[in-house]
């Protein structure tokens, strides 16, 4: 029987993209028919599938992989920093003992070997030795590579990690299966998820085939087999009551002489996926234990429901697929985000096509290890025709999660793309990009894929950067001056983003932006020239804190008074008092500009550096 997925919401479509992900890990995607809203496949491939999906998750899970890339990660480091050798071999050493203690409860001989290896790395404290801490190091791998060592703490990562973030305690995850080695895990697998399928196809193939005799002999074989798997408990009781029950009821209908016909009706009448809508009669209730993070116990959250009505059944087959989100979502590490969760399971959803749902999740995928993944993936997605970049980022959704099923909690972020942000990406890649600061950078596009104020990461910037003014004169620090231009280029994306979303880039004016900032830099320069930097740092503090709060009165008083007592060279070499420039105006009336903007700019240009550029460079780093 053939089958058929529909593209759906983002969890379904991340069990799609995951299914492919694991098919194509085995050279079997071949087999699957991808159409722009759906895939259709032969239900015989599931009949294997057990094997492709711990194939695709032992591979990446690997324990020995992980564990090698990690003692070479660190051997590279002792190469470049040669007196950090008793730190490096400690590190290591706590590295293959974490893994060998575990080794110790089911391997005694072999974890002696590892305890006698990493013991020797230990003792190493000269760089002369390196070339025995690596022939170390790599029999250490070498023992974790043993197929029976390597297979259990694999499985036991998997298990761990999916469980608790997808699953739950259910099927194999539950820890009374936790004894149980590979062969014994796609048993339990194929029996909980896949074999109601594969007989509820073999069952519509009989009823298309017309031929009732034939039909008859299948059901009291199956329904046999079922009963002897029970017995010799090969078989859960719980994994095929409901494919059970509608072959008992169809064995009723046909030793009543029943003709095809009335089994198609009596198949009718059975409840139907509420989630995909196409399969009726192997179904069950949508629990945590189908999808964590967004699932909920029902018996424990009727209130939670219309009419306190729990029923919302799916069908195996959405199951199957959800089974396949951890294939699927890409795991992101947040490194600029220090004060809170940084790791999150990230999909990309989009109502497009599923090739184009496969090959963004792909390069969301092969960019996991930059700063900020999603960045690439938009400037992938603008380097196309325009037009077209900007109706993919308006119909893109970007999902991200983190659970924990010990914890009881999800975070979740559904992070997608207005019309004005989708211009934005679309147009202004260029301001983006000519920000330095990587981590910035990522900072920044997090906060406005969110959809939230730049002014909270401008003003926490501003502030780290104030107690460095003074050194940043006396040792002409370049990266201060980087800092300080970038985040001024900051300032002007959070105003270039106002005025997309006032209306669109006839709007964008950043000239008094540009003013502000040169005006800060003259009385920046005025405090250097009569030796009284030390007292920026001060002026600085008490600006921002008005700009936090939004005191324009107090804010416009500490401008008037630093330019009534700063003077500046004439063009015939006289000093003359400074004149507040008109545009500070705008600080009151907020006209063209927002009170933050002004303010943000101006302290910008206060604690800049004194070797940064003025009129020859623009704020994009462009020589003009």
């Amino acid at each position: 029987m053939k089958l058929r997925v529909y593209m759906n919401d983002w969890s379904i479509n991340m069990g799609i993209v995951g299914f492919l992900n694991i098919l194509k890990d085995t050279d079997m995607e071949h087999q699957v028919v991808k159409k722009d809203n759906y895939i259709e496949f032969d239900s015989e491939i599931l009949e294997n599938f057990q094997n492709y999906y711990f194939s695709y998750f032992m591979k990446e899970y690997d324990v020995s992989e992980r564990l090698r890339n990690n003692i070479q990660y660190n051997l590279s480091y002792l190469k470049k920093n040669e007196d950090k050798i008793k730190d490096i071999m400690k590190r290591i050493k706590e590295s293959i003992k974490y893994q060998g203690d575990k080794v110790k409860k089911f391997d005694d001989e072999n974890f002696k070997l590892l305890k006698e290896k990493y013991d020797a790395i230990g003792n190493i404290k000269s760089f002369d030795k390196f070339d025995e801490v690596e022939k170390l190091c790599n029999e250490c791998v070498d023992i974790f590579k043993i197929n029976h060592i390597n297979e259990k703490l694999t499985l036991n990562l998997y298990k761990y990690i999916v469980g608790d973030n997808y699953f739950g305690q259910v099927s194999f995850f539950n820890v009374a299966k936790s004894s149980l080695d590979l062969q014994g895990l796609k048993r339990v697998m194929y029996n909980d998820y896949l074999l109601s399928i594969i007989y509820y196809c073999k069952l519509q193939d009989y009823i298309e085939s017309n031929d009732i005799n034939s039909f008859k002999i299948w059901v009291e074989e199956s329904l046999k087999y079922f009963s002897d798997e029970v017995k010799a408990k090969t078989i859960s009781k719980n994994s095929i009551k409901t494919i059970e029950k509608i072959l008992k009821e169809i064995n009723k209908l046909i030793k009543k002489e029943k003709c095809i016909v009335d089994i198609k009706n009596y198949l009718d009448t059975l409840d139907g996926c509420h989630m995909c809508g196409d399969i009726k009669g192997i179904v069950d209730n949508y629990t945590e234990s189908d999808f964590v993070p967004l699932a909920v116990s029902a018996d424990n959250s009727r209130n939670m429901y219309w009419n306190m009505d729990v029923n919302f059944p799916i069908c195996d087959l959405c199951k199957l697929m959800l089974f396949c989100t951890p294939a699927g979502a890409t795991l992101i590490r947040k490194r600029y985000i220090t004060n809170e969760e940084n790791e999150f399971y990230s999909f990309v959803n989009m109502d497009t096509s599923i090739n184009d749902l496969c090959n963004k999740n792909h390069i969301l995928k092969i960019n996991r290890d930059r700063e900020n993944p999603f960045k690439e993936l938009i400037v992938n997605i603008v380097e196309e025709n325009e037009e077209k970049s900007r109706w993919q980022l308006e119909n893109i959704l970007f999902v991200e999660f983190k659970a924990s099923v010990d914890a009881k909690k999800c975070k979740m972020n559904y992070l997608n793309m207005p019309t004005y942000l989708a211009k934005f990406l679309s147009k202004e890649t260029k301001i983006l990009n000519s920000i330095k600061d990587v981590t910035l950078k990522a900072s920044i596009i997090d906060i406005i894929l969110k959809e939230k104020d730049l002014k909270f990461l401008i003003n926490d910037k501003l502030r780290e950067q104030i107690p460095n003014i003074v050194n940043s004169n006396k040792n002409s620090n370049k990266s201060f001056y980087t800092s300080s231009t970038d985040m001024f280029r900051t300032i002007n994306i959070r105003y270039i983003l106002s005025c997309y979303k006032k209306g669109g880039l006839e709007k964008v004016d950043d000239k008094k932006l540009k003013a502000i900032r040169y005006a800060g830099r003259d009385i920046h320069d005025y405090y250097v020239l009569t030796n009284s930097e030390n007292k920026l740092e001060g002026i600085a503090y008490r600006l921002l804190n008005t700009a936090k709060v939004r005191n324009k009165k107090d804010f416009m008083d500490i401008i008037l008074r630093l330019f009534m007592n700063s003077k500046k060279k004439g063009d015939d070499g006289n000093m003359y008092s400074m004149s507040v420039p008109m545009v500070f105006l705008d600080a009151m009336s907020e006209k063209d500009l927002d009170f933050e903007s002004i303010a943000y700019a101006f302290i910008s240009g206060l604690i800049s550096n004194k070797n940064e550029p003025k009129k020859n460079e623009s704020e994009t780093g462009e020589v003009k």
